[in-house]
């Protein structure tokens, strides 16, 4: 049996595991414990550092709702938490080696907080994962038949709120973060693209790609630097500038609403020639 072979069925076997309850509360732990650290960090914000309030009380809400929609099982829950933890994972990965190239003495100091950070969302991402955890949430047939949706247009719609989930801690970053010309219309729009999209609108796609768009562009006049300093001590986020945040968010929300592209067009098209 050669290697693809074994991937193959490892990919099988991995797909069919069980502990449904036990992922699902791994999950959980982690969502609520960053619903619950960004809220402390942005009650510390209000009175030490007032221009990252809004990010902090921003990233506890994703976070939060991310928890809400898993433990409730809602159809779309397990594809947000997932988009979460994918992202927090590339958030990670990005910031260590950005760091790394651009500033490498303070690489040491910041590798424990992100490995920490990119593992919790890496176990989010992939505790959720498997066909026993699907059926729990989107494989359920009462949503599919209420929204009269086949196996690919659900699958539109798992690649669109999973990359839109992936979006929003960097588009809040960069959005709400301390720098001039913040995007909070950008985040607005994406946002709102979100939920139009989870009630089935054509105008929440077309709100997340131009917020995608939007955000790309904005990024072009985003500062070079991204730190900011608790209390007396300073502390590096990582050497990783707005702009990174911005580019990489708009990428993703692009892509959440490309899915969608051909029906939409298609859609359009039959109304002019009706």
């Amino acid at each position: 049996m050669n290697l693809v072979e074994q991937l193959i069925k490892l990919r099988e076997r991995l797909t069919h595991v069980g502990f449904v309850g036990e992922r699902k509360a791994m999950a959980l732990f982690s969502l609520g414990f960053y619903a619950t650290i960004f809220t402390i960090m942005g009650l510390i914000a209000m009175s030490n550092l007032p221009e990252w309030t809004a990010c902090f009380f921003g990233l506890a809400a994703c976070y939060g709702i991310g928890f809400f929609a898993l433990a409730a099982d809602w159809f779309w829950g397990r594809w947000f938490a997932i988009g979460l933890g994918n992202g927090g994972l590339t958030m990670a990965v990005m910031s260590l080696v950005l760091t790394l190239l651009r500033d490498p003495d303070v690489f040491g100091e910041i590798f424990l907080q992100m490995a920490i950070f990119g593992l919790t969302h890496a176990i989010v991402s992939g505790a959720l994962r498997g066909e026993k955890m699907a059926a729990v949430y989107d494989a359920r047939a009462e949503w599919r038949q209420r929204w009269k949706l086949d196996d690919q247009g659900v699958l539109r719609i798992k690649h669109s709120v999973t990359r839109t989930a992936a979006s929003l801690p960097g588009l809040i970053m960069f959005a709400l973060g301390p720098r001039e010309g913040a995007a909070m219309a950008i985040l607005a729009v994406g946002v709102v693209g979100l939920c139009g999209l989870l009630r089935g609108r054509t105008w929440g796609v077309i709100a997340l790609g131009g917020a995608g768009i939007a955000a790309i562009a904005s990024s072009f006049g985003a500062s070079h630097e991204y730190f900011f300093s608790l209390g007396a001590a300073p502390l590096q986020i990582a050497s990783v500038p707005p702009a990174m945040f911005g580019v990489l968010s708009g990428v993703l929300l692009v892509l959440a609403a490309l899915p969608f592209t051909k029906p939409v067009l298609a859609f359009v098209l039959r109304r002019r020639t009706a």
